[in-house]
């Protein structure tokens, strides 16, 4: 028999009854309908006509009917009891064929361990074939009918009259042709119910024409989480008792997928293969401010809620009450989800009514301070485009002024001031509110963090080490999941099985498979004007075409490397380039760099122990985990000191062991005033940080001072470029490593998406930070924990600063350059399903458009499509373009084709034109009055 995970509860077979019950839940309640906005819309369509653009969907066979809600099932066992944000949702659908069908007994992407054992398998399928895919960003303002419409516009059917019928344009295949029921279903995990709600179809098509009324029969289950499956109360409901499920719980699965959506899609360790990121959340300026406020009403429920590891442990004042809550219950996914919401827009008008809905909300009686003023201080600090710096100084001292006792909010506003007064050069000032911070929470790594900081600011290295010895690192953490194959708590099975045919020296994934699994996304002509105008024959409004495409990589790039059929998500193919990198170009890097990068490496092991996580990348691996983060610290600190005096100076702080007596115990540092010739002993953890530093910078100026006549390979040039940069050794020729390899996998047809990546987070580092900045702090991304030290060190340089900057925006990230790139990012990943665009596009593109205006934006972006565009009846002519692909590799002949990286068909200049519309609309004041309350 086959898993008996899979097979044991009755929802996991599309074919078997479910019994209809009702419970009394905390949950259930009397029906209360609510109406709303459609509940699903694509990227770039209009709210009210969601028929504008097709839903284009992943289609990814499972290796046996059933397995992936087995799986699920699976890991409601393993889900943390106290924090999780759980799965994406997923969409199950299978089909019968019949057992002796081509399309059931052929499956040309399998593993050997399925195949093993196939036959055992194929007794329990019953001649069902199973497809799934997963989703982010559905809103359930209509409740169970959110499901229903989601459901039927997937598979072609529309509702009239109360009766169901194919769309014209329906599958042939699923409206006719099926012998058994079509049975789709749905899965959605709820954050603060701890339970998965699934919604059965079961489509009746079978000895039906097309144009004959479709029999559905619906049913639902709420499978609360449990370790033990035996054990598991599921509560059942038909269609008609579905309506005693509570409007709270609709209420909470809203919550959850706005978590889910930003967290997933901000982060591509956690996006698992046939994810689709849906607008939903984003796609009008009303739709942002009703997320924002319905987050609002739940930032008492944050503590359920993942935190990010980078933050450290999860502490607290130590005493009890109300007013001695932990730090989770102020960081953690909803508050995360707040500010991504706020950051979406420039005027500054959604962050205003998210702060006055929580004045409404939460300070009813309460003057001007309250119990969310961190929340507060932080939406005000993403008010871009605005002053909010004397609102924020002003918040701070009437929050310090009227507590009476310490407590962990306190602590958190202190640090908000401490990194204030950073941003504005106090540093002096910033290390005394340091060392309140650290009397207030003894044991918050945020604090500690921070003092060391403030102590390197003051150039009091002795001390900086010295704090940093008492760090509260996290390293022994217990993996959550030591599975790199499960991404959010799911097993990747399409990422499981590539990898075994990839080890197995089989074909990964033919081509036929790879484009029936994931088709591109598509759009209607009308969407596309530019695209109908081109076209030598006519096309019809309906006619589909890709969205957002770039034919060399979302064609040329798969067909010619099979190798890549694949997203860059994931523990596996996001830790690095090298695990995306093919025999061949692995073989052209230089042992020692596959040795400090690669997924054996010690900071990649170290990272991803701190965090908690099977893996860590080389582009985030710094901010991702307290170690990281110390990574990141002492790298700093070795950039200003130098090598060789940083040891001196520590050989003077700490110990050696051989001097350490039996008796000696070696103390946790708490007080911050340590007496400089106070010898202590080093943390193992510090020790073991300073040598793989020392083998990052001896590595890098080995290869460099050896190889500087030599032609490294395009993967090697980007894998010099990201350590160069994560270790802060020589700025310009990292920058000039990660450019090398960008443009030199271009001109052989590829795309380097780490390398893209890296220099876009770079430019927004020095070029565009203070675009938009609040003028409260350019030196910190609260949303994404991360801190401009590389930045700080040339604000520390003084004159070297104005000629770097100057330098970098004129000779090396050029606009030109810049904007090529950001649109390949953008089509990399739509082509993955992300029909809302991620955080680093979205703050790039958002600022360009403030920092040199919306219409200008536009027209440089076609500039740049054109002059890149395939144009066989233009021949170069030697012009100075330095980022141009023909300047690049030499040829300057006019005799010769220009190189080129776009087509005339492709879509993505029409499509990145509809995201900087987008931006527009989101940023006019809205006329209306809004509405209260929700």
């Amino acid at each position: 028999m086959g898993d008996p995970m899979a097979i044991n509860e009755g929802f996991e077979k599309g074919h078997r009854k479910n019994k209809a019950s009702t419970s009394s839940l905390p949950f259930l309640s009397s029906y209360n309908s609510s109406t709303s906005i459609s509940s699903y819309v694509s990227a770039t369509s209009d709210l009210e006509d969601k028929e504008t653009n097709r839903l284009i969907t992943p289609c990814i066979r499972e290796p046996y009917y059933g397995k992936s809600l087995g799986m699920r099932s699976n890991s409601q066992m393993t889900i943390n009891p106290d924090t999780c944000n759980g799965p994406p949702d997923l969409i199950h659908w299978g089909k019968h064929f019949g057992s002796r069908s081509s399309q059931f007994l052929n499956n040309d992407f399998i593993s050997k361990k399925w195949k093993a054992n196939e036959e055992s398998y194929s007794k329990d399928e019953d001649g069902y074939v199973g497809y799934y895919y997963y989703a982010n960003g559905i809103r359930f303002d209509k409740n169970e009918d959110t499901i229903e419409d989601y459901i039927c516009d997937l598979i072609g059917l529309e509702k009239k009259d109360e009766e169901f019928r194919w769309k014209k344009d329906a599958s042939v295949d699923l409206s006719t042709n099926c012998k058994r029921d079509i049975v789709v279903t749905y899965c959605t995990y709820n954050i603060f119910s701890k339970a998965d709600l699934r919604s059965k179809f079961k489509i009746r098509t079978f000895g039906s024409s097309k144009n004959a009324s479709v029999k559905i029969e619906k049913s639902y289950q709420v499978i609360p989480n449990s370790l033990d499956s035996r054990n598991r109360k599921v509560y059942s409901f038909s269609q008609q008792t579905i309506k005693n499920l509570s409007s709270a719980f609709w209420e909470e699965l809203t919550v959850s997928e706005i978590v889910r959506l930003f967290s997933h899609l901000d982060n591509p360790d956690k996006q698992i293969t046939g994810l689709v990121s849906y607008a939903n959340m984003t796609s009008s300026k009303q739709v942002i401010i009703k997320s924002a406020k319905l987050l609002v009403k739940f930032l008492n429920k944050g503590n359920m809620t993942e935190t990010d590891p980078a933050i450290g442990s999860i502490t607290g004042t130590g005493g009890s009450g109300e007013s001695n809550k932990k730090t989770n219950q102020y960081k953690n996914s909803i508050i995360d989800s707040l500010l991504r919401i706020c950051h979406l827009e420039t005027s500054g008008e959604v962050s205003d009514i998210t702060i006055n809905e929580i004045r409404r909300r939460y300070y009813v009686g309460v003057e001007d301070v309250g119990e969310w003023d961190i929340v507060i201080l932080k939406i005000l600090k993403v008010q871009s485009g605005s002053n909010k710096e004397g609102e924020y100084i002003r918040l701070i001292h009437k929050h310090f002024n009227s507590m009476n006792i310490h407590n962990t909010q306190l602590a958190l506003v202190l640090t908000e001031q401490v990194k204030f007064l950073i941003s504005k050069k106090n540093y002096k000032t910033a290390l005394k509110i340091a060392k309140i911070c650290i009397e207030i929470l003894p044991l918050d790594f945020e604090t500690w963090y921070n003092l060391a900081l403030c102590y390197i600011l003051v150039q009091d290295y002795s001390n900086a080490l010295l704090v940093m010895n008492s760090i509260p690192i996290i390293l022994s953490q217990k993996l959550k999941i030591t599975d790199t194959d499960s991404v959010a708590g799911v097993k990747d099975m399409y990422i499981e099985t590539f990898v075994d045919r990839l080890n197995n020296n089989e074909e990964v994934i033919s081509e036929k498979t790879f484009e029936a699994y994931f088709p591109r996304p598509k759009s209607y002509a009308s969407n596309y004007p530019r695209y109908v105008s081109l076209s030598k024959k006519p096309v019809s409004d309906d006619t589909l075409i890709d969205e957002g495409s770039v034919q060399m990589i979302w064609k040329d790039l798969f067909l010619f490397n099979s190798h890549l059929r694949h997203p860059i998500n994931g523990n596996q193919f996001y830790q690095s380039p090298l695990m995306n990198s093919s025999a061949r170009e692995l073989s052209s890097v230089d042992p020692n760099l596959i040795r400090l990068c690669g997924p054996s490496s010690a900071k990649i092991i170290l990272s991803a122990q701190s965090a908690g996580t099977p893996s860590s990348s080389i582009l985030d691996f710094d901010r991702k985990s307290t170690w990281g983060r110390c990574y990141d610290l002492l790298s700093l600190l070795i950039a200003l000191v130098g090598w060789d005096d940083l040891i001196r100076i520590k050989e003077g702080v700490f110990k050696g062991l051989n001097v350490i007596s039996k008796n000696s115990k070696p103390g946790y540092i708490v007080n911050n005033n340590v007496k400089e010739n106070t010898q202590v002993v080093c943390s193992s953890w510090l020790d073991q940080l300073f040598l793989i530093i020392y083998e990052d910078l001896k590595s890098l100026m080995l290869i460099t001072a050896h190889d500087k006549e030599q032609h490294h390979s395009a993967i090697e040039w980007e894998m010099l470029g990201l350590l160069g940069w994560a270790v802060k050794y020589n700025l310009n020729e990292s920058i000039s490593s990660l450019m090398t390899s960008v443009m030199g996998t271009a001109a052989q047809g590829g795309f380097d998406y780490f390398g893209t990546i890296q220099l876009l987070e770079i430019y927004d580092e020095f070029i565009l930070s203070e675009v938009l900045d609040s003028n409260i702090s350019a030196l910190y991304d609260d949303y994404e924990l991360k801190f401009h030290a590389h930045k700080l060190i040339l604000n520390l340089s003084g004159e070297v600063h104005d000629e770097f900057i100057r330098s970098l925006e004129e000779d090396y990230l050029t606009l030109d350059f810049i904007l090529l790139n950001l649109m390949k990012l953008i089509s990399w990943n739509l082509r993955w399903y992300q029909y809302v665009s991620n955080y680093l596009v979205t703050k790039i593109l958002t600022k360009l458009c403030a920092k040199y205006d919306l219409v200008f934006i536009r027209s440089k972006i076609r500039v740049v499509f054109e002059q890149n565009k395939l144009n066989i009846a233009f021949k170069t002519k030697n012009k100075k373009n330095k980022f141009s692909l023909s300047s690049f590799l030499g040829n300057s002949s006019t005799s010769q084709p220009k190189a080129h990286e776009f087509l005339d068909s492709d879509t993505i200049v029409d499509y990145t034109e509809k995201l900087i519309g987008w931006i527009d609309e989101i940023n006019l004041l809205v006329s209306a009055k809004q509405p209260d309350s929700l």
